[in-house]
């Protein structure tokens, strides 16, 4: 299946012990914890946090801090952030945390057989039916459905249960059900930049263009340096005609990521489509250098891009004012 880039741009910032968190100085202040923890800017909640008050250190704020640690994979972070978390108060959602830290370092059997122990107390916690999902979707992405379906049915509001549920419908390119899923996990976290990003995915690939449009720019606006989300709301303006707005998503779209291979290919598309035939040579060049294997087998081999450069090279040395065929856009 071909799926839009929609992976966050992370940077783990390594920390010895949790109590070098005092030393970040990022400008960034500790109410913005919150904002960025429901945004899904992992690098911004770890910059935010400042542990230099002790007495004010919150038990959510460290599991935030937690799965913010987890979510760029630096575990060991995560894991200290937890315990601290669970030294202050015992945090429930801190300890399915360490779970599913122990989860994804392989003890996935264990840690499930320990979710279950713990639903014999707590069978209505819709929290530990969406662990049970995370730790088996690791696996097998359809096992997991009816724990997500079972978080959902306990509690609608269940974000992580929803958005799992549409990743899964959509790797399964059933994009209807994935629409849901995520209108669903919007409606709960308006400000998940993934989530709008996802839900304009899911509506680009039913053709519904303009609201695929809105989502990726709502997707925008709240996380502006992802350079996945300009080439996604590039690709549905390509999908309208729009070819002005398409070329300045994707340009931002390399702008922030110089090495992003698929919008340096779509770009090149983009300017043939307005007679910019050797700027288009150039991102030619450039998809070759940061393309890949999985990359030429997804969009275009690097020999039929090579070959159509030398095409286009001909074609501009004696047709310097002709418009040469446009070509495909990659999704």
């Amino acid at each position: 299946m071909k799926i839009a880039f929609k992976c966050l741009t992370l940077i783990v910032v390594s920390l010895s012990s949790f109590t070098a968190l005092s030393a970040l100085s990022f400008g960034l202040e500790r109410k913005d914890i919150g904002y960025y923890y429901n945004v899904g800017d992992w690098k911004k909640v770890i910059e935010a946090f400042d542990s230099s008050v002790s007495e004010n250190t919150q038990s959510d704020e460290l599991n935030w801090v937690a799965e913010a640690y987890y979510h760029i994979g630096d575990l060991d972070s995560a894991e200290r952030a937890a315990g601290s978390s669970l030294k202050i108060s015992d945090n429930p959602d801190a300890r399915i945390m360490e779970l599913l830290i122990r989860a994804r370092r392989g003890e996935a059997e264990k840690v499930m057989k320990e979710l279950e122990a713990l639903l014999q107390n707590r069978f209505e916690d819709h929290k530990i039916y969406t662990a049970m999902g995370l730790v088996t979707k690791r696996n097998d992405m359809y096992a997991a459905i009816p724990y997500f379906k079972k978080a959902v049915q306990l509690n609608q509001d269940d974000f992580q249960a929803w958005f799992s549920l549409g990743t899964i419908y959509e790797e399964d390119e059933l994009f209807e059900d994935s629409t849901k899923a995520y209108k669903n996990a919007v409606r709960i976290n308006p400000l998940s930049a993934q989530a709008q990003n996802n839900l304009g995915y899911s509506y680009k690939e039913r053709h519904y263009y303009a609201y695929a449009v809105e989502h990726y720019n709502k997707a925008i606006r709240l996380m502006p340096d992802n350079a996945g989300f300009y080439y996604n709301v590039g690709n549905a303006y390509t999908h309208q005609e729009k070819i002005d707005e398409a070329f300045k998503a994707y340009k931002k779209a390399v702008e922030l990521a110089p090495s992003f291979a698929k919008a340096r290919y779509n770009m090149a598309r983009t300017y043939l489509r307005k007679d910019m035939v050797r700027e288009a040579i150039e991102e030619f060049k450039l998809y070759i250098k940061y393309g890949n294997k999985e990359i030429f087998r997804f969009i275009k081999p690097k020999d039929d891009v090579e070959e159509e450069i030398e095409q286009l090279e001909l074609f501009l040395m004696h047709n310097p004012d002709i418009k040469p065929a446009a070509g495909t856009i990659a999704r």
